[in-house]
């Protein structure tokens, strides 16, 4: 970040606090941090760093140059009501949702601030963890010029990649993050049901797919999807799907729909490797209970 400029962050929540204290240790720290409740503001700034004060959103225009706009997504168009109210109309601002692009920001575009996006891809339990969470995250980025710069400036303060994402693509980018996030919550999430159901202990059950689940995982990622594809849709085996849809029958209607989904899913990876057309039909009728 050039030397003159100076950087405040709206949001006072786990996403606002890690990258806070992220940017206060890589030498780049904000001077004010915003938010609509007073204590929550103190608490956010006291984790960010010492000399980090606390203001009201209206007043960050006055403060900062560079705007990080870290709040959940439906509170965003009222964040920048108030920074357009505190004569913002110049500088940079960024925003940390996934899903919108960074037309969710352009009243202040026609003010002339200069608008993008800044996403970590990474999940962020609580403040703590996420600045640890952080460092050598990938991001997605996108906006105008010089927003794609500061963006850029930060990543690289985290050691992390950017993601140029296309400014209309972040729904698709988002999404593809849920799965790859919170469709693996799901998924262990139905594993532990339908071992329950085998008689096996919750906690059991945890422990049990630990290693499956992040061998399958680390295969995937770094064989890619196809090459690490394993089990009965991969082998074409209809027989076992035909049981387990059986099976399902006593499950829980979400955990059945998930498996279906996810064999549906995983029956296209097959035909990429290569499963004969006679297999991929019988294993598609056997998805459907047939």
């Amino acid at each position: 970040m050039t030397a003159h400029a100076r950087m405040a962050i709206v949001g006072t929540g786990r996403v606002a606090q890690a990258l806070g204290r992220l940017l206060a240790q890589a030498g780049l720290p904000p001077v004010a941090v915003a938010g609509r409740t007073a204590s929550h503001a103190e608490r956010a700034a006291s984790f960010i760093g010492p000399a980090v004060k606390t203001a009201r959103i209206r007043d960050i225009p006055g403060l900062a140059d560079r705007i990080l706009i870290a709040v959940a997504d439906a509170a965003i168009p009222s964040v920048v009501d108030d920074l357009s109210d505190g004569g913002l109309g110049d500088g940079i601002a960024l925003h940390t949702s996934g899903a919108h692009g960074p037309g969710l920001l352009d009243a202040l575009t026609v003010r002339g601030v200069s608008c993008g996006v800044l996403h970590p891809l990474q999940t962020i339990a609580d403040p703590e963890r996420g600045v640890a969470a952080l460092h050598g995250a990938s991001f997605g980025i996108g906006g105008a010029a010089p927003a794609i710069e500061w963006a850029e400036e930060i990543v690289a303060a985290a050691q992390g990649t950017p993601l140029r994402i296309h400014n209309t693509g972040f729904a698709s980018y988002h999404a593809g993050a849920v799965m790859a996030g919170n469709a693996v919550v799901a998924a262990i999430d139905a594993a532990v049901v339908l071992f329950g159901a085998a008689g096996v202990d919750r906690n059991a059950a945890l422990q049990a797919i630990r290693p499956l689940c992040l061998t399958s995982a680390q295969n995937a990622l770094e064989l890619g999807p196809e090459a690490a594809l394993t089990g009965p849709v991969q082998r074409g085996d209809a027989d076992t799907i035909r049981a387990h849809t059986v099976a399902l029958a006593n499950s829980p209607r979400y955990v059945s729909d998930l498996y279906r989904a996810s064999g549906q899913a995983l029956l296209e990876i097959a035909k990429r490797r290569g499963l004969a057309e006679a297999s991929a039909k019988a294993v598609e009728l056997a998805l459907d209970g047939r």
